[in-house]
């Protein structure tokens, strides 16, 4: 046993962990421009096609049910996934102990998982069609959280790299499979969509086993008083898990339940949603290297709080660009896309597209309290946050359909995003200084500035616009000092 142990410490230890800005910087620019390349082709090539192919209501009852089945996400991961990156970030020389122990937890709380899905699906009497997609989207999310779980072993054992470059894997293998039957044989339907998922999911779990398997020895230990102990550990991070994904997805359930128009309006809402999600992906790499390394210098506040903000300015301007970005060029957006659109998938996209600034930013503070394990605040704030998103679905939508369920989700998530952001600065004591307040209202005025301008004055294809605009927007932040080269001219790091 202690061999073991030491031979993994060995192969986790040749690679230096860099907990600096620098290091998250160097990673996280490989994430996004894999992933910049990876996802916009899946999004526009495949996902949105697919719609296209399949009509509003038969992706509309994909939507739902996936949808449908995050609600009982909690079952399937109860916190594990971030348990988990804090527990070996801090605990290396024990990480076969730990995989032991919490990867055979996940199998047999998968068992619970189809159980309590396949019986709510009979509950509600779906047909056998539906009863099939149902279980269908519920083993993609099976895979989606083991692949999850596996990837987070890379990002806490310091091996960053691995993280960024297989980060775009699964998507990839989607696009070359599900590409296949879409754009060469030309025959889609809503089982291939389904199966080419689960197939592509299953082969990037085949690959990262293999590759964890050279940075530590692996096995499974089945044992319910185990899972049952882990479970009562990861209780607080299940508890942010369940409300996140209440307040992120009722919106589409209460759609089709309060509108009947054959999912017609949850189709709309997918439309815009669709792009958010993807957007989201930019907070959800930077939770992912985030996390672990918050979690190793939680006790060292002046660097914990030094990189809180390095990370916050850079969010701040990739954020504040995608978000007006979409609402000055939506419709050309929509249209690239999708067919048949309407004036409403302009309206839900736009303004879905102001509350991912804040859905994005709140990653942040989120990971934070992730990384000090002070949850209670804001699991309380997320129930505040879920029944505001109640209220106003239940008033919205009946008036508004698919924009009445937009307008809730963005005066949801602003709220939830200014409670976090006053509970960071209270629990953190961060510094509030008047001068960086003023940078950040005048860096959000000069990228408004730029994109106003562009849309009033000048006329070029709106591809280009965007990049000008980016690069503009990028090269202002620097000149102001509003964001610093994370390494000095003419020396190595």
């Amino acid at each position: 046993m202690k061999l073991a142990k030491t031979a993994d410490k060995e192969n986790i230890d040749k690679e230096n962990i860099g907990e600096t800005s620098s290091s998250f910087y160097r990673n996280i620019a490989i994430l996004l421009v894999l992933n910049l390349l990876i996802k916009p082709i899946y999004i526009l090539g495949i996902d949105a096609q697919v719609q296209n192919s399949l009509g509003e209501s038969t992706y509309g009852l994909f939507f739902t049910f996936f949808s449908f089945c995050m609600l009982f996400q909690i079952i399937l991961d109860p916190g594990i996934l971030n348990y988990n990156n804090q527990l070996i970030s801090k605990d290396i020389d024990n990480v076969s102990d730990h995989f032991g122990k919490i990867a055979g937890s996940k199998i047999l709380l998968v068992l619970a998982f189809v159980s309590i899905v396949s019986l709510v699906g009979l509950f509600f009497g779906y047909t056998q069609t539906e009863y099939g997609v149902l279980l269908g989207v519920a083993l993609i999310l099976i895979l989606n959280s083991f692949l999850s779980y596996l990837r987070s072993h890379f990002s806490a054992l310091g091996k960053y790299k691995y993280e960024s470059l297989l980060s775009g894997l699964d998507k990839t293998l989607m696009i070359v499979i599900i590409g296949y039957f879409l754009h060469i044989r030309n025959e889609i339907s809503l089982q291939i969509f389904i199966i080419g998922q689960i197939l592509a999911l299953v082969i990037s779990c085949t690959v990262f086993i293999l590759l964890l398997r050279r940075l530590f020895k692996m096995r499974l230990e089945f044992s319910i008083s185990e899972t049952v102990g882990l479970v009562k550990k990861t209780v607080p991070y299940a508890l942010v898990l369940l409300l996140m994904t209440l307040y992120t997805r009722l919106d589409s359930i209460m759609l089709d339940q309060l509108i009947d128009d054959d999912k017609y309006s949850v189709g709309v809402y997918a439309t815009g949603y669709r792009l958010l999600d993807a957007a989201n992906m930019i907070g959800i790499l930077f939770a992912l290297l985030m996390l672990p390394m918050f979690s190793k210098l939680i006790n060292q506040r002046e660097k914990l709080l030094d990189l809180a903000e390095s990370i916050t300015r850079l969010l701040f301007i990739l954020c504040t660009l995608i978000s007006l970005l979409c609402w000055f060029y939506a419709k050309d957006i929509i249209d690239l896309i999708y067919v048949n659109t309407t004036p409403m998938h302009y309206e839900v996209f736009k303004y879905l597209m102001i509350g991912f600034w804040a859905m994005c930013m709140s990653n942040i503070h989120g990971c934070l309290f992730l990384a000090k394990g002070t949850l209670k605040s804001i699991n309380l704030l997320f129930v505040m946050g879920i029944l505001l998103n109640i209220a106003l679905n239940f008033y919205w939508i009946p008036q508004d359909l698919a924009f009445g369920a937009v307008k809730a989700t963005v005066i949801t998530q602003f709220f939830v995003f200014l409670g976090q952001f006053l509970l960071a600065h209270k629990v953190f004591e961060f510094r509030f200084e008047l001068i960086k307040g003023v940078q950040f209202t005048g860096v959000l005025a000069g990228i408004f500035g730029i994109i106003w301008c562009f849309d009033a004055y000048i006329s070029l294809y709106w591809i280009i616009e965007g990049l000008l605009i980016s690069f503009l927007a990028v090269g202002l932040s620097f000149l102001c000092g509003f964001l610093r080269l994370p390494f000095k001219l003419g020396k190595t790091t």
